[in-house]
């Protein structure tokens, strides 16, 4: 390497830590430095060519954030949501509801990543803790079982061996256990379980890194990550990409009540829900089961269900009638249906007083 070059990869590395500090403040402090984003671009792109990927990687993995509740959480969606499952999943109790919203203490989270694997919608950001893969094995290394959510995401990322020394754990016992559970149902081999000391020689790479080479290229991830948002992408525990062929819900409706006011298609994050002039189309292939739809509903017509199974599309025809009181046309999913929904809450409020 050129005098020349030493000294633009000193200089690039004294920025590199000056500017730790400041990414490593919260989102909001992060605010107040104009145009870093574009100032961080420009670094990574002289970084390309002075230094190496290695002192880059160092520097990401020391970077810590405070776990936040993004705009996606259904709760900013609706008022009427429900769920509570980054709640239930907080073993520190450090997640509670202000206003209908959920917030995180930051000073009794562990960032443990357990609500990250529980949203179903992926609004709880931070970065996971580390994990230790070798040789395309998961090695238990005492950190707590990660969800059956993350397990079948490594798995169909080629991470087919569990590897541990000595006792395993009735948490990690049980999750494996959950996980093989699913794998059958999805028609895929178990995990393999093996008991035995690995080779430290053995090249490793922490969870976080595992997900970050799954980028094609590292500054397409670079980019897009940096700098305030350079932690974790929650999408990647979307299972509907990893399993095209299956669904991971079950959406009933009933079709006698249904109003077709499309509150539950506007408001459905992954779109699993179509209303067209001729059907309404239930596709839950990318449903994460965040009940969304069925809090929603004014007439409690949806129930969505856990369920593993092979796809399977719903697809109901919608029929044009002519209202016998009002007489103008209305759509609906019965055939026998002879009065529209405002004359029959018309009627409804009537009957009442």
């Amino acid at each position: 390497m050129s005098q020349f070059r030493k000294k633009i990869v000193v200089s690039l590395y004294k920025k590199i830590v000056n500017n730790s500090f400041r990414l490593a403040m919260p989102v909001s402090a992060q605010k107040t430095y104009t145009n870093s984003r574009k100032g961080f671009v420009r670094l990574l792109t002289r970084i390309k060519w002075g230094i190496g990927m290695g002192i880059l990687s160092l520097w990401v993995e020391s970077l810590t954030y405070e776990y936040e509740i993004l705009k996606s959480c259904t709760h900013h969606k609706s008022p009427r949501s429900k769920c509570k499952k980054c709640q239930e999943s907080c073993k520190k109790n450090a997640i509670s509801f202000i206003n209908g919203i959920p917030s995180i203490n930051s000073e009794q989270c562990t960032q443990c990543g357990d609500c990250i694997s529980a949203c179903t919608v992926g609004a709880v950001a931070g970065i996971f803790p580390a994990r230790t893969v070798k040789n395309h094995q998961l090695v238990i290394t005492g950190d707590q079982a990660p969800a059956t959510k993350e397990l079948l995401v490594y798995y169909k990322k080629g991470i087919k061996e569990i590897v541990y020394d000595g006792e395993l754990s009735e948490e990690w016992r049980q999750s494996i256990e959950d996980t093989n559970q699913t794998l059958h149902l999805l028609g895929e081999p178990s995990f393999t379980l093996m008991n035995g000391k690995m080779d430290a020689t053995t090249i490793e790479m922490t969870r976080r890194e595992l997900f970050f080479s799954w980028k094609k290229e590292a500054k397409t991830m670079m980019v897009n990550m940096a700098p305030a948002k350079w932690r974790f992408n929650q999408e990647d525990l979307q299972l509907a990409k990893y399993y095209p062929n299956h669904q991971f819900a079950e959406v009933t409706l009933d079709a006698s009540k249904c109003t077709l006011c499309k509150a539950c298609e506007i408001l459905c994050p992954h779109e699993c829900l179509k209303i067209t002039e001729n059907s309404f189309v239930i596709n839950t292939q990318s449903c994460s089961v965040c009940h969304l739809c069925e809090d929603i509903c004014p007439e409690k017509v949806l129930t969505v269900t856990e369920k593993v199974s092979e796809l399977k599309v719903l697809n109901l025809p919608v029929v044009t009638k002519v209202c016998s009181t009002c007489g103008q046309n209305f759509k609906t999913l019965t055939e026998s249906d002879e009065i529209c929904v405002p004359c029959e809450k018309r009627k409804e409020l009537l009957a009442i007083y």
